[in-house]
């Protein structure tokens, strides 16, 4: 699991919270941040800001997408703005700032068994 937050608050608080839920976690201060670790390791899943420095949410998401080891990542885009250009169909979940623990571990959660479902792993239990 990637977190890729601009706010340090907000990236130690989900990554508290995952870890706390059993995720491995890897955690990117910017989009440029995030492009550097998943060339260091593989992720099952992103959690993406849409606004930070240096390289944006759309940015990030689109260099994913032609990462053959990304591609099929899911990634859940977390925003406190609203952008007309955003298409929902484009990321997994797209969640809108403040969200709470619950909201943030059920998109994980319904993300992961998708994309496992998609791939034809066996469901999760529990």
């Amino acid at each position: 699991m990637l977190i890729v937050e601009d706010d340090p608050a907000l990236r130690e608080l989900y990554q508290k919270i995952l870890t706390l839920e059993g995720y491995a976690v890897v955690v990117a201060a910017d989009g440029v941040d995030a492009l550097e670790r998943v060339k260091e390791q593989s992720v099952d899943a992103v959690v993406l800001d849409l606004m930070m420095p240096r390289l944006d949410g759309k940015s990030v998401k689109r260099s994913f997408e032609s990462d053959v080891t990304m591609r099929d990542v899911p990634v859940i885009l977390v925003t406190g703005h609203v952008d007309p250009d955003i298409n929902p169909e484009d990321f997994a979940c797209v969640l809108h700032k403040p969200i709470t623990i619950d909201v943030l571990v059920d998109a994980v959660r319904n993300c992961l068994e998708k994309a496992r479902y998609r791939s034809g792993a066996e469901p999760i239990s529990g």
